[in-house]
């Protein structure tokens, strides 16, 4: 039976209100988000927000949302709602309208079919050398001096590294991307203020700038990497514009380098908070993948995405009128004890419920066996290199509701283990 938001008792709405509040503009909502989406969950599942964005926790609707054919992405519906109708006057905006994240079929299928035919498994894995190597080098300072900062000098500059080696952008240059990337990643979150998004336009017209130039250097010469299979794709009614292939650069770039940082870092964070997991893992390695998917499920890169309804369409038992805003808050999904059991413990040897960190339906992230890859290298390595590690100082947390992340991580390593080991 079909319910409508108007019948819901009050104290659990007021109770949803308040949890959702605190998500967004408290520092203890910032520190411990999954206390807000439990509370979310055990109030109002699929609940309307004062702000008149619909939030949806649970497992079952969140797989469903991602899934059902009558919610999309409606740009516009979602701009408008935030920003007002002059929203289409920032660059920033109108950048993160342009790209395959806000495209619907058939559109959207054009661009994802060409991004899946140079995305390769073969292309992935044929980066894993590099990856190694890179691996390898970001950790020898923290090999020589007991720890540091983990997440700013390792888990940011390796993704980036990383995505810029498979798209064709030089390894020199790479670095120039970080900042305006943090600053444009800026306009995924609700509560984004007038001086952030007037950096997020700056960062969108410098980001349009370089991957400009770089289109038109890869279309003078072609190289093995992605950018240049973009540019020659084999399907002529489906060949990307310059302008295409410039926010492809930027979607790929930006999406396999920030998320891929929180992953990393999480994963850290996660062994270090459990070092009886830590310990599981080191004497069974087959533990791996179940360990990395366990880190994607406690705390996933993105932890909530936006969408739009088409039509009026029904999610957990609620009907949503059709020109509606949702929030899919993956990571509370992901903590569901409908399909976790005891949904708060790390636990590498979980055999449950695949999580939804990267999605689910036609916009699942295409990025995703890049981000596994390099779990699958950085993980062991961290593990075998440093068997104590541990945080030197507090960790600060951004102010960031979408994707959450600390400023740093600074770690040290009791034993000053080195390649083999402990000492």
């Amino acid at each position: 039976m079909t319910a409508d938001v108007t019948t819901m008792h009050p104290a659990a709405e007021h109770a949803a209100n308040e949890a959702f509040a605190e998500l967004l503009f408290s520092p203890e909502g910032r520190v411990d988000p999954h206390a807000r989406y439990r509370r979310l969950r055990e109030a109002v599942p699929v609940h309307r927000s004062t702000l008149g964005t619909w939030v949806v926790s649970r497992y079952d609707d969140a797989n469903a949302a991602l899934r059902a054919k009558q919610i999309g992405k409606d740009v516009h519906t979602f701009m408008a709602g935030r920003f007002s109708d002059e929203w289409d006057q920032h660059a920033a905006l109108v950048k993160l309208g342009s790209t395959m994240l806000w495209a619907n079929p058939p559109e959207h299928t054009r661009l994802r079919r060409i991004v899946s035919r140079a995305f390769t498994s073969k292309r992935v894995s044929a980066h894993r050398a590099f990856i190694v190597r890179r691996v390898d080098e970001l950790l020898e300072p923290f090999v020589r001096d007991g720890g540091g900062d983990v997440c700013n000098d390792f888990c940011f500059p390796l993704p980036l590294s990383v995505v810029a080696g498979l798209l064709g952008v030089p390894q020199e240059e790479a670095p120039l991307l970080r900042e305006p990337i943090r600053d444009f990643q800026r306009v995924f979150e609700l509560g984004m203020t007038a001086s952030e998004l007037q950096a997020a336009d700056r960062a969108a017209d410098f980001l349009d700038e370089y991957y400009g130039r770089l289109v038109d250097r890869k279309q003078r010469t072609r190289g093995d990497d992605l950018l240049s299979a973009l540019i020659d794709t084999d399907d002529e009614a489906a060949r990307l514009s310059r302008a295409e292939l410039v926010q492809m650069c930027h979607m790929i770039i930006a999406a396999g380098s920030e998320t891929t940082t929180f992953f990393l870092t999480n994963g850290i964070r996660l062994f270090m908070e459990n070092p009886d997991q830590a310990d599981l893992v080191r004497g069974d390695p087959s533990l791996m993948g179940s360990a990395i998917d366990e880190v994607l499920r406690m705390d996933p890169p993105a932890h909530m995405v936006p969408r739009t309804t088409d039509e009026t369409t029904e999610i957990g038992g609620v009907a949503i009128p059709p020109g509606s805003r949702l929030m899919v808050l993956i990571a509370g999904a992901n903590r569901d004890p409908e399909h976790f059991t005891d949904p708060d413990r790390f636990d590498v040897t979980r055999a449950e419920s695949s999580p939804i960190s990267f999605g689910a339906g036609i916009h699942a992230c295409p990025g995703w066996r890049l981000a596994k890859l390099q779990a699958e290298i950085v993980f062991p390595e961290i593990l075998r290199r440093f068997p104590r590690l541990e945080l030197a100082e507090s960790l600060r947390h951004r102010p960031r509701v979408a994707f959450p992340q600390v400023e740093a991580m600074i770690v040290r390593n009791g034993t000053r283990a080195g390649k083999g080991g402990a000492s």
